[in-house]
């Protein structure tokens, strides 16, 4: 019976201070989202995407999204390319899902100690039912990219 007391309370001991969460460093408090470039030709993506990062780190909450440009972090993103392609087919030949991409890149800038926190191309995808219109599907795919930029700037150290 102690054996099995003592294997326990190790078991327990070594779970203790696990945590998922992101562990930022004091000092970084604030960040500041710049407007989102958008290099393709569909309108709208660019502020979408912005909107849904600043939604996506406000929920989060280990970060406030400052409208000051010299704010302790300063998040850059440009996308790169859209596009909605057919990605599976009925038996009529009729389209019965879409698949969504979004290219974009990104850097996160440490403006404390102007240091690059992380700096990389990403490509963000989505398969979503045809009977989904394009807007939605669109806003799915912003959503989804937004989390994936909130995740890299949160465990980037």
């Amino acid at each position: 019976m102690r054996r099995i007391w003592i294997i326990a309370s190790l078991i327990l001991i070594g779970c203790c201070g696990y945590t998922t969460r992101a562990m930022l460093p004091a000092y970084m408090r604030t960040i500041y989202v710049q407007p989102v470039e958008n290099k393709t030709l569909r309108p709208l993506l660019a502020e979408n995407l912005r909107d849904g990062l600043v939604l996506a780190f406000t929920r989060n909450g280990r970060l406030r999204v400052s409208s000051d440009p010299s704010a302790d972090l300063s998040l850059t993103v440009t996308i790169t390319s859209y596009k909605r392609t057919a990605a599976v087919y009925d038996a009529s030949r009729n389209v019965s899902q879409w698949r969504y991409e979004l290219r974009f890149e990104g850097e996160c800038r440490d403006q404390v100690k102007n240091t690059v926190l992380w700096d990389e191309r990403k490509t963000t995808s989505e398969v979503l039912d045809a009977s989904m219109d394009e807007e939605e599907g669109i806003r799915k795919l912003l959503e989804r990219a937004a989390d994936e930029i909130v995740r890299s700037t949160l465990l980037a150290w």
